[in-house]
This record gives C-alpha cells, structure tokens and sequence, in this order.
C-alpha cells in the first residue's frame, strides 16, 4: 500500500508525498502547533536529562507527551460527578 497525495492537479506516492505534505500547508501548520507545544508545556531547564537511564527515557517519553496533547490544557469539562470542596481535616473539621 502505497500513500498519495493529490494537489494542484498533480499526485505524489510514497515519500515525495510526505516531503510535498511537510513543507505545503499542512506542515506549517503541524510546526506551529509543536512549537507553541515546545513553549507552551516547557519550564526551564526545558528538557529531561540526557542521563542514560529508564527514568530519563520516561521524562523524554512524558515531554513529548506534553507537547503533543498541549491543547488539552485548556479543556474543562462543563459536566461532572462532583465538585471538590475544602472541607478541613478529621482532626480539624
């Protein structure tokens, strides 16, 4: 199975069709949207460390987590069980 990309009235297949679809439209768009993810989800020092170690695969696994999913930061459900409320503590009511 071969990917195509039509536009213009010429068609492109395989990777001429990835390369025509990053550099049209479609890739600046998909460039800001990472960028603004870069900036928006990232606190100094910005980037996991470069330690080769399990838990420096996770922070790099979890940043580009964050960059990908960044809009859904923005979204708060209208609708829910329940709403938290400070109610003290068993020893302080």
């Amino acid at each position: 199975m071969s990917f195509t990309y039509t536009r213009g009235g010429s068609t492109s297949k395989g990777i001429a069709a990835w390369i025509r679809i990053l550099f049209g439209p479609i890739g600046i768009i998909l460039a800001i949207y990472f960028l603004i993810g870069v900036f928006h989800n990232t606190a100094p020092p910005h980037f996991p460390s470069t330690a080769a170690s399990f838990t420096s695969l996770h922070s790099w696994i979890q940043y580009f987590i964050s960059i990908f999913f960044w809009p859904l930061s923005y979204w708060h459900p209208l609708l829910s069980v329940g709403k938290w409320t400070v109610t003290g503590s068993i020893i302080f009511p």
